[in-house]
């Protein structure tokens, strides 16, 4: 009787266990999987760039010293190569929908571009050179992309371009030199990439094209310098890096 009462109490055991052990299966069957997070764009940010820049000055004279026609005018003075770096700061903001990627970026750089170069012989005296050099450059854009993964986006961007162009006339033994600033304004349009690389944080890598348009140099000056029309244009490969703003309100659960 004693071996019949084990063997039932543990039949009935070796059932209990089974039976929780199939529950617990049942329950872990039915049980999603935890939700993935994905980069949403949607949203604010602030962050900070910097890079190189390559671009052209072309001068042509206008004939005019003090207001007054001294010769022809639309005469190739020079065409000085400059090159130099930048950097600053950025903010935007970004709205996504179905991986499309509307946006609005600012930005505002130092800069310190240089060159120079010798103007134009016979109609210019050779022993003259034109110096070019810059403060600062800035950018409003709107930027049109898609995020070809959750935290890759690819873009293009367009808007104004504003700098400024410091321009240095003045003879070899500079006996005789004169300088004149004047700011800038046109157009930018570009590409870029952009990866998200942690949940607040993203870094970015872009080509800018700028044309800033023209400006006149010169218009009152001491004798013997003729006034000049400046074309200025310009190149930018940057680097940078965002921190976007209220990042857990931009992810959504992703099964």
């Amino acid at each position: 009787m004693r071996n019949a009462n084990l063997l039932v109490s543990a039949t009935l055991m070796v059932g209990a266990i089974f039976g929780v052990s199939a529950a617990n299966a049942a329950d872990m069957a039915v049980k999603a999987p935890p939700p993935v997070a994905v980069y949403n764009w949607t949203g604010c940010y602030i962050g900070v760039e910097g890079g190189g820049q390559w671009g052209n000055a072309r001068s042509v004279g206008t004939g005019l010293r003090n207001g007054v026609r001294v010769g022809p005018g639309g005469n190739l003075k020079n065409q000085t190569d400059f090159d130099g770096g930048l950097g600053g700061g950025t903010l935007g903001c970004n709205y996504e929908v179905n991986r499309w990627v509307l946006g609005i970026e600012g930005d505002g750089s130092w800069s310190t571009i240089s060159g120079s170069s010798s103007l134009v012989p016979p109609v210019f005296n050779p022993n003259f050179r034109e110096a070019f050099g810059d403060h600062w450059l800035a950018t409003v854009r709107g930027r049109v992309g898609y995020a070809v993964k959750d935290d890759m986006l690819l873009y293009g961007t367009a808007g104004g371009a504003f700098a400024d162009l410091r321009v240095n006339e003045f003879n070899i033994g500079n006996v005789i030199s004169i300088t004149d600033t004047q700011t800038f304004s046109g157009w930018t349009a570009g590409v870029g990439a952009e990866w998200g690389f942690a949940p607040a944080w993203s870094a970015k890598i872009e080509y800018l094209y700028l044309d800033l348009g023209t400006r006149n140099y010169f218009a009152f000056t001491p004798v013997g310098f003729i006034a000049q029309s400046t074309h200025l244009i310009d190149n930018i490969v940057r680097v940078g890096v965002n921190y976007r703003f209220n990042w857990a309100e931009s992810v959504v659960a992703k099964y």
